[in-house]
């Protein structure tokens, strides 16, 4: 093999690969910002139907945690995410259902509970929402109220 084969085949093979493992990348950083989501609504509304806001929870959490890219307002998002989102809780992978996460306990925030329901029909299936779409694209999606019009 002489050296313009070798860089040839090394580029190939990332051409051909590299696609699949940004997909494979943004596809678990999504579902791991929506199961921190579920974590912090868990957390702050304890079994009870409505958050008790305020606690700086996300100041103390950021800080705690201390993990490169979760920073107060990215743990907003997360929550708001996951409260957007139901729907994200039917392809969690089976290590985390073993793990006990029961997505029956999910619960709609007070805002969404507000909306217009939006038809099963007319619902984003899970697994097109994070295979088709990056987070940054689902967080743009995030302050459209209209849940029809988010869909859409």
């Amino acid at each position: 093999m002489n050296f313009n084969i070798l860089v040839n085949t090394i580029r190939e093979t990332h051409t051909s690969l590299q696609p699949s493992a940004l997909k494979s990348v943004n596809k678990h950083l999504t579902i791991r910002n929506w199961l921190v989501g579920f974590y912090i609504v868990e957390f702050e509304q304890n079994g009870e139907d409505r958050a008790k806001y305020g606690g700086k929870l996300l100041s103390a959490l950021k800080k705690a945690t201390n993990i490169k890219g979760l920073s107060e307002t990215s743990l907003k998002l997360n929550r708001q995410f996951y409260s957007t989102y139901p729907q994200i809780s039917q392809i969690l992978p089976e290590p985390l259902k073993l793990l006990g996460f029961d997505s029956s306990s999910i619960r709609q925030s007070s805002t969404a509970q507000l909306q217009t329901p939006i038809s099963n029909d007319l619902l984003v299936p899970a697994d097109k929402l994070i295979s088709r779409l990056s987070f940054t694209h689902l967080v743009q999606l995030l302050p459209i109220n209209d849940s029809l019009k988010r869909t859409f």
